[in-house]
């Protein structure tokens, strides 16, 4: 039996490397008063070099809340990492950006770039997703002794919201840290309209969790939480606000 757990856990980690999604990430702080600057000149960029048939895509993010808030999230999607081997200086959209957009940049923050793994076992969307601008973003540091505890929750509670199949309850979308993090890294985005639809999303938790006792046995929902919650770093649980810009992201 403990062999085929084993088993069951390489072959999870298998599928999320070789199948999901890969983006790159980084913060910027833009100079004061440079803000309007950024946003137009970084989406004429974007717009013009990082369309739907570019190898790889953009989409920028105003921080809103923690340390870094005021802040852009700059974070670039490709559909492996194979599509970030191109150097972003030498490319036409690379050129492009140090002459128009770097000049209102205060620090680009390349030394802390971190590149994320779509975890499609641990994510969900409703069949015609809303164009939602807010995300929720939950990032987890789980102890590498612990990484079963962890996942067993954030796959399962995936697996309750397709069985559940409410159509109003929020993308969530889950990406692993495959480079630049301190420690096994994950962050799960929750897309909302603004802050009463979160409210108003999580006053429907107890039948998702309800559905996840039908399925796992009754109690499990509450004792999986607790052990993903066990899993966790000191202080490995953090909870950050974005704001898409849609005019400086890909359409």
């Amino acid at each position: 039996i403990k062999m085929k757990k084993i088993i069951t856990l390489l072959a999870f980690f298998f599928v999320l490397s070789t199948y999901g999604q890969t983006a790159m990430s980084r913060t910027i702080d833009v100079r004061e008063g440079q803000m309007d600057k950024f946003i137009q000149m970084a989406g004429k960029k974007t717009k013009m070099y990082n369309g739907s048939d570019a190898d790889t895509q953009f989409y920028t993010w105003r921080i809103l809340t923690g340390p870094n808030a005021g802040k852009i999230w700059r974070v670039e999607v490709g559909e492996s990492l194979a599509s970030f081997d191109t150097d972003p200086y030498s490319s036409p959209g690379g050129k492009y950006w140090q002459k128009n957009v770097a000049p209102s940049i205060a620090d680009n923050n390349v030394t802390r770039t971190v590149t994320w793994q779509r975890a499609e076992g641990a994510s969900w969307s409703p069949d015609s997703p809303t164009n939602d601008l807010m995300r929720r973003a939950i990032f987890y540091t789980y102890k590498e002794s612990h990484e079963q505890d962890f996942w067993r929750y954030r796959t399962r509670i995936v697996e309750a919201r397709k069985a559940f199949n409410d159509q109003s309850r929020p993308a969530t979308s889950t990406w692993w840290c495959g480079s630049g993090c301190d420690g096994p890294t994950v962050v799960v985005f929750f897309s909302h309209s603004d802050y009463e639809d979160q409210l108003n999303d999580s006053q429907g938790n107890q039948a998702l969790w309800d559905k996840y006792d039908e399925i796992y046995g009754n109690g499990a929902h509450e004792q999986d939480v607790n052990r993903m919650v066990q899993s966790l770093t000191e202080n490995g649980q953090r909870i950050r606000h974005l704001m898409l810009i849609p005019d400086a992201s890909s359409d």
